[in-house]
């Protein structure tokens, strides 16, 4: 329940508060550390339950004074289903498969075919090379160019964002999740791949058996049982609280007495 550290959004001054420069090699390392632990904790959400917080933001993630990342306010989740789960970790294997940062001509053609089996359209004549360029944009941020053209930034007018006619809406929350660790890389200078670290946890999706059609529930249940143990450890505290509360009370009326 309760988070000793510090919300991402006030990392930096945390730092300086302790007296570490936030440029100094110190604390490039941490921030490494740091991308890796929010990049295991997507990826194993996203794609091995499939359901993931799918509004993370600087304020809702804070910085352990372990290391570790603690998630918070989960007022926004999302489920996807597994054959999205099945779409999404083919594109992270095919992208972190490849030969080389440019696709050959086969490898583009199966990208292209996943992204637009993920639901990416783009507008009527686009480079062909449009929903490759869309998934490595997303899932990538280690590559100095796109196929078709296109420019790497997200502002450029000539971004692969720019000719999207429509794009799902489950790929636009999994996305959230993707350019904010592709912003934090940028400010750490590090050309990171999500592909590539994703890509253990997907080849684990592609192995799983698919659930039975007769259990359908299991994932439910299994919620449902964590939330009451969260209830029940709740009221357990409220209720410790209050008894000592109330015996702090008849003490001091005691000793009033």
């Amino acid at each position: 329940d309760y988070f000793r550290g510090e919300p991402l959004s006030r990392a930096v001054e945390a730092m300086r508060a302790r007296g570490i420069d936030p440029e100094s090699a110190e604390a490039k390392a941490f921030g490494r550390k740091l991308l890796s632990a929010l990049t295991r904790a997507c990826g194993s959400t996203i794609l091995g339950t499939g359901f993931f917080h799918a509004d993370p933001h600087p304020g809702n993630i804070f910085v352990l004074d372990d290391g570790r990342i603690g998630l918070i306010d989960f007022g926004q989740v999302k489920q996807i289903s597994r054959r999205e789960r099945v779409t999404l970790a083919r594109v992270m294997i095919a992208l972190a498969e490849r030969a080389a940062e440019m696709p050959t001509p086969d490898e583009l053609a199966n990208i292209s075919r996943l992204a637009i089996e993920l639901g990416v359209r783009l507008r009527p004549g686009s480079p062909v090379e449009g929903p490759a360029a869309v998934a490595i944009w997303l899932f990538d941020g280690s590559v100095s160019k796109l196929p078709g053209g296109f420019d790497t930034g997200e502002l450029s007018p000539n971004s692969p964002v720019r000719v999207l006619q429509s794009f799902p809406q489950d790929l636009v929350l999994v996305g959230r999740s993707t350019v904010l660790i592709k912003g934090i890389a940028a400010k750490l200078g590090v050309r990171w791949s999500l592909a590539d670290e994703w890509a253990p946890i997907a080849r684990a999706v592609l192995q799983a058996k698919p659930t039975p059609a007769g259990t359908p529930r299991l994932r439910l249940l299994s919620i449902l049982r964590m939330l009451g143990a969260w209830a029940r450890e709740k009221v357990e505290r409220a209720a410790f609280r209050l008894y000592a509360a109330l015996r702090f009370r008849g003490m001091s009326s005691g000793n009033t007495a």
